[in-house]
């Protein structure tokens, strides 16, 4: 299974995930996180950090010019078609609508200040007026590709951030279960623990050891019991060189939300209308906008 692959499985996991929430039902717990998107969120920060240092090593002076070009315009071109798509149905008047709507644009494109809310939109949703749940993640992605920036990528600092962050999430996984009732508690713990992977995975490409196939399926048999602690060499242990011809798992990830909360306020939020209703969106992202995009970036390429 190449990365690829792998990204679109776990954008995947990501939406099945969402689905039972978002359309009022109990989410799908799973032991070693709390549920299916848990996992999925997981699997792209091993993957991120294994493949984003490597491409600092490669150039450091285009790496932040790259992770720009790779974040950015995709997730822009989808605020703004999520604005414009949802200005159909709010029910706010228009004088109120768009200003808000150009300050969603605004500040979820720069990541750090993110809102979740546009008027008189999803006000019905089971999960009531959250347009994109999942932007806070890309914010923390991006987070991680300025702190390794900032250290020049060295190993010791990496393998120093790995066992900070391990050692975070693991006390608090033991003295704090309630973590997600408090914002800062559920900071803490999601910094800690994505940390903790990203890290994890930039620290297998310093080693320049990949975990055999034995070990990554082994790893996936022991997950339930130690969680993210057995994602690193899961992940990199099943990992296989190869691409797909397109990558779709960026626009799946950064669509499926709000298109989710509409199907919901209409009944018809279900696995097969959240997977076919997404599908063509990721499409259209990766071949109009992503794409495109990365041709621009400067510097050597990977081999895979």
């Amino acid at each position: 299974m190449n990365f690829d692959l792998m990204r679109l499985a776990a954008a995947m996991l990501v939406v099945v995930s969402h689905t039972f929430p978002l359309s009022g039902a109990e989410p799908l717990r799973i032991r070693g996180v709390e549920d299916l998107g848990a996992l999925g969120v997981s699997i792209f920060f091993v993957i991120s950090g294994y493949l984003v240092t490597a491409s600092y090593l490669r150039d450091p002076k285009s790496y932040l010019v790259k992770r720009i070009l790779r974040i950015e315009p995709g997730l822009i071109a989808s605020l703004v078609v999520t604005v414009v798509l949802l200005a159909f149905v709010t029910t706010a008047p228009a004088a109120e609508y768009w200003p808000a709507a150009a300050m969603y644009v605004v500040r979820n494109a720069l990541l750090y200040p993110a809102t979740y809310e546009l008027p008189g939109v999803f006000a019905a949703a089971p999960l009531a007026g959250v347009v994109n749940g999942v932007l806070w993640t890309l914010r923390l992605e991006f987070t991680f590709y300025v702190v390794l920036m900032l250290i020049r990528a060295r190993p010791a600092l990496v393998y120093a951030l790995a066992a900070g962050c391990g050692v975070v999430w693991l006390a608090m996984t033991l003295a704090t279960p309630g973590w997600a009732g408090e914002q800062l508690t559920r900071i803490a713990y999601l910094g800690a623990r994505n940390g903790l992977l990203f890290f994890a995975g930039a620290a297998f490409q310093f080693v320049r050891w990949r975990p055999p196939l034995w070990l990554g399926g082994v790893s996936v048999v022991a997950f339930p019991l130690i969680g993210p602690l057995a994602l690193p060499t899961a992940v990199l242990g099943l990992a296989r060189p190869g691409k797909l011809p397109a990558d779709l798992s960026y626009g799946i990830y950064i669509y499926a939300f709000p298109i989710q909360q509409w199907l919901a306020v209409e009944g018809r939020l279900n696995l097969v209308t959240a997977v076919l209703s997404v599908v063509p969106f990721a499409v259209a992202s990766w071949f109009l906008v992503e794409r495109p995009a990365m041709k621009l970036k400067p510097g050597p390429r990977p081999a895979w």
